[in-house]
């Protein structure tokens, strides 16, 4: 989507409820993989399965970094979680989550029939 100047995409979020109801009409209307801006800075959003498998597993490593958000971070206190944290925190982190998560039967096939019924 076209960006307005300093703060990109923000507005446009505001007009859809709830706000991530805009990546969904944007994925039908730019394709499975699109940029949109937060503020200046260009976040990329993948809402296919299979685009997210082969981003986030396949080619995990080069992708752990995370925006940078001062005033978020001053909120909470610090960086915490997967969602917040990046390196080798969060590869820690992340393989805990793993474990835990595949004890209590979570398994990928649901993963990627919910994403696939979300988005189509």
């Amino acid at each position: 989507p076209t960006p307005l100047p300093i703060i990109g995409n923000l507005f446009t979020l505001y007009f859809y409820e709830p706000g991530y109801e805009a990546f969904r009409i944007w994925s039908r209307q730019y394709g499975r993989c699109f940029t949109f801006w937060m503020l200046n800075r260009p976040t990329v959003v993948v809402t296919n399965y299979e685009l997210i498998k082969e981003t986030l597993v396949k080619n995990g490593a080069a992708y752990t970094g995370r925006m940078e958000v001062p005033h978020s971070r001053a909120s909470r206190g610090g960086d915490y979680g997967v969602t917040e944290t990046t390196g080798e925190l969060w590869q820690q982190q992340r393989r805990f989550m793993l474990h835990v998560f595949r004890e209590f039967g979570m398994g990928k096939n649901l993963m990627e029939e919910r994403v696939s019924a979300f988005w189509y």
